[in-house]
C-alpha cells in the first residue's frame, strides 16, 4: 500500500549565459497587478482570434481567477469558484484550462482537507466573458480525486483526467472521463493505466495530448522508485486505451515523489513529450502506431542548475518548450523553439525573464499562427505576467556545425554546381532537413551517414538562396549549418 508523500527537490544556483534570442518578444504585460489576486499556477488557452485566456489561483483568498485579452490588455479578474467551494491550490498543480474556439473549459479539484474532494469544470461559451456554474466530473464513490487536467477532443468535447486515491489516500491510479455533449455532463470514468506495471507517481500531475480521436495520457509511473514517464494510447477519443509504453528512458531512481509531470503534443504520426528527470529537462518522440521511441535526449545542458516544469506546444513542424530553472541566484523562465520538429529544440535557448533576483516560475505556453503565448508567475511583483513572441527566421543560423566537431556540414562547388557534404567521425542513421530563410521546411529525409565524407541530396528544382541544413543523428545530436545554393 502506498502513502501520499511529497518530495522536495533542492536547488542550486549557477549563471546561465543567454544566447541571442530566437524569437522577437513583445514587452511583458501584467495580467493582474498587486497582491490581491496573487499569482499561483497560471495557465493559458487561446480563444477565437488567438486571444489569451488566463486562469490562476490565490492561496490567501482560496479563489480561482480568470482574465482574458480584450485587444489592449487584460480584463479585471473574474472569480470562478462559488463561495464555500475551496479549490486545491499548490505551486505545482491547480486549475487547468483548455479551449476550442470560443468555448473554454476550466477544471479544478476541491481541497480534501477542508471538505469532500470532487472534480469540477466551468464552461464558457463566449470566449471567457462569462462562465456557467460548476459541473461535477468525478463518479468514484468514496475515493478521493486530485490533480485534474483537461483537453479538448473531437467535436469540441472535453476530456478530463485526474488521480484517484482510496479513502485512506493510498493506491493511486488515474481515471479519465469524457463528455459527449460539450461539457454539460460526463460519462463514467475508466482507468487507462490499469495494464501498467507499478503505481502512478502519487504527487505528479498528468496531462492528455489530443489530435482528433488520437489521445495519449501522459503520466509519471513508479516501479520500485524508478519514476519514468509513460503514455497510454487511445485511437477512439479516450473511449478505450489499448496500449501503454514508456516515453522516458532516464531510469531515474528517487524515493519520494518529485511533484512534476510530463507535457506532450501530437505532431503527425508522433507524440513529442517533455519532462524533468533528476533536475534536467528531456524530450522524446514516440511513434503513435507502435509506441517505439525515436528521439530521446536531454534538452538542456547538464550541470547548469536544477530545471523543472517543462511545457510543450506546437503545430506542424514548429515546436516550443518553456520551463523554469536556476539562473545565478534567481529562478528564470527559459524557452526554446524549432521549425524543424524535434531537431532544432535546444539548439538555441532564451532566458526570457532575466529576473536578476527573486524568481519567475511555473510557465505555460500556447502556439498559433507563428506566435508563442506564455504566462508565468512573477514572484518579484507577485503578479501573473504574459509574454508574446514571434518567430524570427533570421536567427536560424545562430548555432552551426564547427570544423573541430565530430560532424561538419559544408558545401563544395563543382562545375558551377553546389553540393552539400558531411564530414563525420560517426556512422549513424540521420534525419536531414533543409529549411529556407523564411523558416519553412523544404525537404526532409533519412540517410545513413558513414565515417568520412558523405553527400546530402539536394531536391531537384530547388531555387537559389540561403538555406539551413539541420541534421539529427539517431542518438539525438543536432547539427546545423547555413548554406548558399
Amino acid at each position: 500500500m502506498k502513502k501520499l508523500v511529497l518530495g522536495i527537490i533542492t536547488t542550486c544556483s549557477f549563471t546561465i549565459l543567454s544566447s541571442a534570442q530566437s524569437a522577437v518578444w513583445d514587452a511583458p504585460i501584467s495580467v493582474a497587478l498587486g497582491t490581491t489576486y496573487s499569482n499561483i499556477y497560471p495557465r493559458i488557452a487561446l480563444t477565437t482570434g488567438d486571444n489569451p485566456q488566463v486562469v490562476w489561483e490565490s492561496g490567501g483568498t482560496d479563489k480561482i481567477y480568470t482574465s482574458r485579452w480584450n485587444g489592449s490588455g487584460f480584463t479585471s479578474p473574474l472569480t470562478l469558484n462559488p463561495t464555500g467551494v475551496f479549490p486545491y491550490i499548490a505551486t505545482w498543480t491547480g486549475a487547468e484550462i483548455a479551449s476550442s474556439g470560443d468555448t473554454v473549459f476550466v477544471v479544478f479539484s476541491t481541497d480534501p482537507t477542508i471538505s469532500d474532494a470532487h472534480v469540477y469544470t466551468f464552461r464558457s461559451l463566449d470566449g471567457g466573458v462569462t462562465f456557467e456554474d460548476t459541473v461535477r466530473v468525478d463518479q468514484i464513490g468514496s475515493d478521493v480525486p486530485r490533480f485534474p487536467s483537461v483537453a479538448v477532443g473531437s467535436n469540441g468535447n472535453p476530456i478530463v483526467n485526474f488521480m484517484r486515491f482510496n479513502s485512506s489516500m493510498q493506491d493511486p491510479e488515474y481515471s479519465i472521463t469524457r463528455s459527449v455533449n460539450g461539457g454539460s455532463s460526463y460519462l463514467a470514468t475508466i482507468n487507462p493505466t490499469a495494464a501498467v506495471t507499478g503505481f502512478v507517481c502519487d504527487c505528479c500531475p498528468a496531462s492528455v495530448a489530443t489530435s482528433g480521436d488520437r489521445h495519449v495520457l501522459l503520466f509519471r509511473n513508479d516501479i520500485s522508485n524508478i519514476r519514468e514517464m509513460w503514455g497510454c494510447y487511445s485511437t477512439d477519443g479516450s473511449t478505450t486505451f489499448t496500449a501503454a509504453a514508456e516515453v522516458d528512458q532516464t531510469n531515474w531512481n528517487v524515493s519520494s515523489c518529485p511533484s512534476s509531470g510530463p507535457s506532450g503534443v501530437i505532431m503527425g504520426d508522433s507524440l513529442v513529450s517533455t519532462w524533468m528527470s533528476a533536475g534536467d529537462i528531456y524530450i522524446s518522440s514516440t511513434n503513435l502506431a507502435n509506441q517505439q521511441i525515436g528521439v530521446h535526449r536531454q534538452l538542456f545542458p547538464t550541470g547548469i542548475g536544477v530545471q523543472n516544469y517543462p511545457v510543450i506546444a506546437g503545430k506542424g513542424d514548429t515546436l516550443a518548450v518553456v520551463w523554469q530553472g536556476s539562473n545565478g541566484g534567481a529562478t528564470d523562465v527559459f524557452f526554446t523553439y524549432s521549425v524543424t520538429g524535434t531537431a532544432g529544440l535546444g539548439v538555441n535557448i532564451d532566458t526570457i525573464t532575466q529576473g536578476g533576483t527573486g524568481s519567475q516560475t511555473r510557465p505555460d505556453i500556447q502556439f498559433s499562427n507563428g506566435k508563442f503565448h506564455i504566462v508565468f508567475s512573477d514572484n518579484v511583483g507577485t503578479n501573473v505576467k504574459y509574454l508574446r513572441g514571434t518567430i524570427d527566421p533570421s536567427t536560424l543560423n545562430l548555432t552551426e556545425s564547427k570544423p573541430d566537431s565530430e560532424l561538419e556540414i559544408f558545401t563544395v562547388q563543382t562545375d558551377g554546381k553546389t553540393a552539400i557534404k558531411v564530414k563525420s567521425e560517426l556512422e549513424t542513421e540521420s534525419t536531414i532537413q533543409l529549411i529556407n530563410s523564411a523558416g519553412q521546411q523544404v525537404s526532409v529525409s533519412k540517410q545513413q551517414i558513414g565515417k568520412g565524407i558523405s553527400a546530402i541530396a539536394i531536391p531537384e528544382g530547388i531555387q537559389k538562396g540561403i538555406y539551413y541544413v539541420v541534421l539529427e543523428t539517431k542518438a539525438g545530436r543536432v547539427y546545423k549549418e547555413k548554406v548558399v545554393l
